[in-house]
This record gives structure tokens, C-alpha cells and sequence, in this order.
């Protein structure tokens, strides 16, 4: 009975043995985590620390670019490109010969887009050309007609003058020789041939100033007929420009430097004046139009810088100038114009359109056309004048 008494309390102080070294085991475990756990809150506060320093850095960097520079930009994204566009049309009536250019492609001032055909108008032209030499040659008959008649004048006044001084010279005589017929020393019979032969000077000088009269009579004439026939010689002219005008007409040029778009016209149709046959859009200048809210045009100015983002194009960098302001919101040109004078009134913001005039190196790149969208930025920064 003590032998078991024995061997019960050994077992049982080997069994409290374990029990009292696993809270020694535990409590070096705990010992060891410790300084592991304090490592890495350390890290984690440092960390925080640099995001902390990094974002009062970034607010104050950005703080300073707003009072700097961003409470200057007035932008918006309600903005477009824009260029001029041409729509070509005849000027006069015919079938198409020939088109020479193709959708989308470039051409340049003059260049030949459209031929139509041209026989009828050049039998105009030569039509006009024949009458135009038949009415020079009129005129120079005319003047012909007027030389010949100052010539003959110039022979009738010179026959007047002859015709003068032989009826001087005959009167002349008879007085002298009728005083030496009175006194008996002539005879008559004589004085009687020299009174004849007066009166015949003097008849042929009446007869040389009628001659006189009728030559000039029939310059006057000659210079009334060339008149007539220099205004023929003038009309016919008239006409010969205006059938080479039209015979020009059959060729249809580009009026301006771009790009053909549109294009409504083959070769066998015709083409009556007014029918757009196609359309060129400038490739020369693009410009930017932007409607802003009228409360952002307060400080907006000619001249003011202009950043411009076109949607299309991200990586590329447009800038420009504000060169100048509507002089009317964009609601004014409605269809219907509002009338706030009668029912309800609701005040909605209207919008101001502003034109945007770009710098060459953007409009030298050639990406930009006419309609893309894009966002402006105003710079109204004293100084960006």
C-alpha cells in the first residue's frame, strides 16, 4: 500500500512538471515577437510620414500653380475647328468633258478641276472674231473716206485761193482800164472783155467756196460713219470678251489652296449654274471657335494667349490668340430667338462665341480639318499679350 502510495505522487509530479515549463516556453515566444512587431510599426509610421510629406508637397505645389497660373485659365470644351469652304459651281451650262481631280485630294489656287465641253462657245468666239474684223475694217474704210475728203478740201481751197486772186487781178484791171476808157485811151471793146473776164473769177470763186462747203459736208459725214463704226468696232470687241469669258468659263479652276471633298460630278453629266459639283476645304488657315459661358468672357481680351487641345490629336501641342469676341451670343442667330417677354422665365447662361487664331507651326503639320472638337484654354495672366 505505501509502495503505490509512492509511485502515484511520482507520477503525479511528473506530470506537473510540463505544465509548469509551458508557460517558461510561451513566455520566451513572446520575447522574441516582440521586437519583430515594433520593426515593422516603425516602417509603417515612416512610410506614412513620406506619403504624408509627399501630398502636403504635391497641394502646395499645386496651390502655388493655381495662384500662379490657374486661376487665370478660363477654358472650354464647347469649341471646334474651323476653315473656310469653297463650293464650286459652273458658271455656265454644258455637259462635263472631263474631271481631273479625285475625293481628298490636294490642290493649289488655279489648278483645272472640272472641263466642260466647249464647242458651241468657241463657234461663239470665232463668230465674234469675224465680226470684230468686219467692223475694223468699216472703220479703217471710215477713215480712209475722212482722209480723202480733208485732201480734197485742202485741193478746193487751194482752187479758192487761186480762184480769189485771179477775180482780184480782174477787177483790178477793169478799174484801171475803165478809167483809160473814159478818158478815150482804151477802147472799149476791151473793157468789155475784161468785165467778162471778172465776172468769170468771180464765179469760179463762188464755185470754189460751194466745192469748199461740200467737202467739208461730206467730212462731216465720213467722221459721223467712222464714229458709227469705231462704236461697232467696240461692240464687236465687247462681244469677243465675252465669248472668250465664256469659252474660259468651260474650265473650272480651284479658287483657293485645300483639299477637294464632296465631289458630285462625273464625266457625260451637266452642269447648270448654282449645282455644286464639289467642294474645296481651305488647307491655307484653320481656325478655332469657342463658345464660353458669358460669365468667363469678364476678362478675356484680343491677344490673349490660348492653349488648345484637340481631341483627335493628344501628343499634339497647339497654341494660339484670342482675336476677337462676338459681338452677340450665339442665340441671337437662332431660328427662333428666345422672347423672354412673355410666360415663365428661366435665365439660362447664353454663350459668347470667341475666334481663336492659331500659330503657324500647328497650322504647318496639316493634321488639323475643320470640325474636330477641342478644348481652349484662355490665359487671361496679365502680360500674355
Amino acid at each position: 500500500m505505501a509502495l503505490k502510495t509512492v509511485k502515484a505522487e511520482a507520477e503525479a509530479s511528473s506530470s506537473r512538471e510540463p505544465a509548469a515549463t509551458a508557460p517558461q516556453a510561451s513566455g520566451s515566444v513572446a520575447a522574441e515577437a516582440a521586437p519583430a512587431g515594433a520593426g515593422k510599426g516603425g516602417l509603417r509610421k515612416k512610410i506614412l510620414i513620406g506619403v504624408a510629406a509627399v501630398a502636403v508637397l504635391a497641394g502646395a505645389w499645386m496651390g502655388a500653380d493655381w495662384f500662379f497660373n490657374g486661376r487665370f485659365n478660363i477654358s472650354t470644351d464647347n469649341a471646334q475647328l474651323r476653315s473656310d469652304i469653297a463650293r464650286v459651281t459652273p458658271k455656265i451650262e454644258g455637259y462635263v468633258a472631263r474631271v481631273l481631280v479625285a475625293e481628298n485630294q490636294l490642290v493649289k489656287r488655279g489648278d483645272l478641276l472640272i472641263e466642260l465641253e466647249a464647242d458651241e462657245f468657241q463657234t461663239r468666239m470665232a463668230f465674234a472674231k469675224a465680226e470684230l474684223a468686219q467692223a475694223e475694217a468699216d472703220a479703217a474704210q471710215a477713215r480712209a473716206r475722212i482722209a480723202a475728203q480733208r485732201d480734197q478740201i485742202t485741193e478746193a481751197q487751194a482752187a479758192r485761193e487761186a480762184a480769189d486772186a485771179s477775180a482780184d487781178l480782174s477787177a483790178s484791171e477793169a478799174d484801171r482800164l475803165a478809167d483809160l476808157a473814159a478818158k478815150g485811151w482804151y477802147p472799149k471793146a476791151k473793157l468789155d472783155q475784161l468785165e467778162a473776164a471778172r465776172r468769170t473769177a468771180n464765179a469760179q470763186l463762188t464755185e470754189a467756196d460751194a466745192t469748199i462747203t461740200s467737202q467739208r459736208s461730206q467730212l462731216s459725214s465720213a467722221q459721223a460713219a467712222l464714229l458709227s463704226a469705231e462704236a461697232r468696232v467696240e461692240a464687236a470687241r465687247a462681244k469677243v470678251v465675252g465669248a472668250q469669258l465664256e469659252l474660259d468659263r468651260t474650265q473650272i479652276r480651284a479658287p483657293m489652296n485645300g483639299v477637294v471633298t464632296k465631289k458630285d460630278v462625273v464625266e457625260g453629266q451637266i452642269l447648270s449654274p448654282g449645282r455644286v459639283a464639289l467642294s474645296i476645304v481651305s488647307s491655307d488657315d484653320v481656325w478655332v471657335v469657342a463658345n464660353f459661358k458669358e460669365t468667363q468672357i469678364t476678362d478675356m481680351r484680343e491677344g490673349q494667349c490660348v492653349k488648345v487641345h484637340v481631341d483627335a490629336l493628344p501628343n499634339l501641342h497647339v497654341t494660339g490668340r484670342v482675336q476677337s469676341l462676338s459681338p452677340s451670343t450665339g442665340a441671337t442667330f437662332s431660328l427662333v430667338p428666345q422672347d423672354t417677354a412673355t410666360g415663365n422665365f428661366t435665365k439660362i447662361v447664353q454663350r459668347v462665341p470667341v475666334k481663336i487664331v492659331l500659330d503657324k507651326e500647328a497650322l504647318s503639320s496639316g493634321l488639323l480639318r475643320s470640325g474636330l472638337q477641342v478644348t481652349a484654354t484662355v490665359s487671361t495672366k496679365p502680360g500674355c499679350e
